[in-house]
């Protein structure tokens, strides 16, 4: 099958981007039924494939399997187009967001405000839960879990939260020792990407790799040589996006301890900002757009928003760009599927940690609890998510108003 034109390919990611409600794993069945029984782009084991190595990267991994296509596609440009297209709708209604927030966030009462912080703590406890099952299956994992929730609730400090994470891949490497290495993942190996482009892209893998090192090293020395909240701002979503796996929830910790606990963004501004972006298609990491509309990182509002989108989105390209010409054997290391396995278990944590300290500040009465369990229930149904935090934010405030 030929090779789609560019313009093509920016307009049906921008189609997907604009329909593709229900977080990354919605995005997966949109992406497998566009592109796979439709577009017939990739076969069911190129997919597949695509799919475990976005998983394997941190980063928000519809959004990296959606670039992955583009690149397969058409190369470098190729990437970029299928992300812009994805991202941009979602990207420009969290600045609107922001802009409008700022504005107009008086304009709510203290029981709307309270009800959207109540639908906040629902929507990540929802996140933990689903992904306690999904990451949590072994003992250990469980005890790294518990460990790493407890450690960040008592010990209160700037990287508490990296030092735990790479604390949990330290761990994951030697739980690897423990396991049988005849191991092997042998679906990896069934189907090879050998598209021209690929192929000659497999001797830029290291320039990558470097790339993707730099922002830490760079952004860091700036920062020390002159302290600046450009350089400390965007560190902050560049690290957040290179340090976590599987999607939007998860880099809500991070997020929070490097703009709400600093004060450079309120609580009610991070809070409302998150429950609008669980109403939008495309990626959950374009809370990061409302976030950096908010940080004075420039004079300009504009320029601050697209500052933090490339920030929290550039680690994708450049893992993408220097791991997918060389999948297959990146699908066969033991120690590096057991350090994410262990990074894994410690993000379940930290979500965890979220929860409780969120239940702590926004519950206040028994019908703040039945209102987030309710909300839960909504959530593991099988309305649009658009649907069940809209209406379920409109029948609490009214029963607020109606108690009072």
């Amino acid at each position: 099958m030929p090779t789609p034109s560019y313009s093509l390919l920016f307009w049906i990611f921008l189609q997907l981007g604009c329909l593709s409600f229900g977080g990354p794993a919605a995005h997966l069945v949109f992406f497998h039924q566009r592109f796979v029984q439709q577009l017939k782009w990739l076969d069911e084991a190129q997919y597949a494939q695509v799919v475990a190595l976005a998983q394997l990267l941190p980063g928000p991994t519809s959004s990296q399997v959606g670039l992955a296509i583009g690149y397969l596609q058409k190369g470098y440009w190729g990437a970029v187009l299928a992300w812009l297209g994805f991202t941009l709708p979602s990207a420009v209604f969290m600045a609107l967001v922001a802009v409008l927030g700022h504005q107009y966030l008086e304009v709510l009462s203290s029981d709307s405000f309270h009800t959207i912080q109540l639908i906040v703590l629902a929507v990540v406890a929802w996140a933990f839960w689903q992904m306690l099952g999904s990451f949590c299956k072994t003992i250990w994992q469980y005890a790294l879990m518990l460990a790493a929730a407890v450690f960040i609730y008592f010990v209160p400090f700037s990287l508490n939260q990296v030092l735990v994470i790479s604390l949990a891949a330290v761990l994951g490497i030697w739980m690897a020792k423990q396991t049988p290495t005849n191991v092997q993942n042998t679906d990896a190996t069934q189907t090879s990407f050998t598209a021209n482009h690929i192929v000659q892209h497999r001797k830029y893998a290291i320039f990558w790799g470097g790339l993707f090192v730099a922002p830490f090293i760079i952004l860091t020395g700036l920062n020390w040589l002159t302290p600046n909240l450009l350089y400390t701002a965007n560190l902050s979503f560049y690290q957040a996006a290179s340090l976590v796996f599987g999607g939007g929830h998860v880099i809500l910790p991070l997020l929070h301890q490097d703009f709400v606990s600093t004060g450079l963004v309120s609580a009610e501004q991070f809070d409302l900002g998150y429950a609008m972006a669980q109403l939008v298609p495309g990626p959950l990491f374009s809370f990061a757009t409302y976030l950096g509309s908010l940080v004075p990182m420039t004079d300009m509002m504009w320029l601050n928003a697209v500052l933090a989108t490339l920030a929290i989105f550039l680690p994708s390209f450049f893992l993408v760009f220097a791991t997918l010409p060389y999948w297959s054997w990146l699908m066969q290391q033991a120690y590096i599927r057991h350090a994410v396995t262990g990074i894994n278990a410690a993000v379940v944590g930290l979500l965890l940690y979220m929860v409780v300290e969120m239940a702590q500040r926004y519950v206040l009465s028994l019908y703040d609890l039945i209102f987030v369990a309710f909300v839960i229930v909504l959530l593991k149904s099988k309305l649009p998510v658009w649907l069940s935090l809209i209406g379920s934010f409109l029948l609490y405030t009214v029963l607020l108003n109606f108690i009072a």
